[in-house]
């Protein structure tokens, strides 16, 4: 029996490390440099931005990443319905392109006139944060007494120790939205960049929507993707213990 114990422990013990390194093996490795990715989560508080700006509006519609090629006007239609008040939150993926692309035309003859779309380009390093954008897919209809604004096609760049989520079009060109305040910025143990914060209206949108600039509005929150195991990291370590448990009867027998 002490044999058989003995045995057993060595054929476990194997099983153990051979395992690991097929795991290890399998796993993707982290290179020193790696742009930006994953999620920004932006929950916009509908009660504080209403109250934030001159005319009452308010965040009606957002737009994800399916909708890219979709000119957003007042009169486009699918997307998710925000509530007026209380807190959404939206998922803002992060873009892989590293070179901005534009994805529809524009047509400011048009009616409702449009003014195009782009996948703003991810360039920024998450060990240097201080040059490059982090493209995010996305786009928010605005709404209320004062009238509709689209902004859409945004970025998130660094300048100096400030955070500005900014928007594109053909029209105005590149226009700060959001500004980050009480930021967290670190970096996990792979290397990936975490940032959180709270929303401020900033730039031309604030100037457009006589919007406080010291009012908070809501929170942003960039998580990198999980990774997956490998299903065949599962699929070895489920017949490796079938085979543990078949030699542990053959030893008992």
């Amino acid at each position: 029996m002490k044999t058989n114990n003995i045995k057993l422990l060595k054929l476990a013990t194997a099983g153990v490390l051979t395992v690991g390194a097929f795991a290890a093996f399998l796993a993707p490795t982290t290179a020193s440099a790696a742009l930006v990715g994953g999620t920004a989560t932006i929950t916009i508080d509908n009660t504080a931005f209403t109250a934030s700006n001159a005319f009452g509006e308010y965040v009606e519609t957002f737009w994800d990443a399916s909708y890219n090629t979709t000119n957003i006007t007042g009169a486009t239609t699918g997307g998710l319905t925000l509530p007026t008040t209380g807190s959404t939150a939206m998922a803002f993926t992060v873009n892989t392109n590293t070179v901005t692309n534009t994805v529809a035309p524009s047509n400011p003859l048009s009616t409702p006139p449009t003014y195009g779309r782009t996948e703003q380009a991810t360039t920024m390093d998450a060990g240097n944060t201080s040059v490059g954008q982090i493209g995010l897919s996305g786009a928010w209809r605005i709404n209320g007494p004062g009238g509709v604004l689209t902004p859409y096609d945004f970025r998130l760049v660094k300048t100096g120790s400030t955070w500005n989520i900014s928007t594109f079009d053909s029209s105005f060109s590149y226009q700060n939205f959001l500004t980050l305040a009480n930021v967290s910025e670190s970096l996990n143990g792979n290397g990936e960049l975490l940032l959180s914060g709270d929303l401020k209206w900033t730039g031309l949108w604030a100037s457009l929507a006589g919007a406080s600039t010291s009012a908070v509005v809501g929170t942003f929150n960039l998580a990198p993707s999980a990774v997956p195991v490998p299903a065949a990291v599962w699929l070895f370590g489920s017949a490796l213990m079938g085979f543990l448990g078949l030699q542990k009867r053959k030893m008992a027998a």
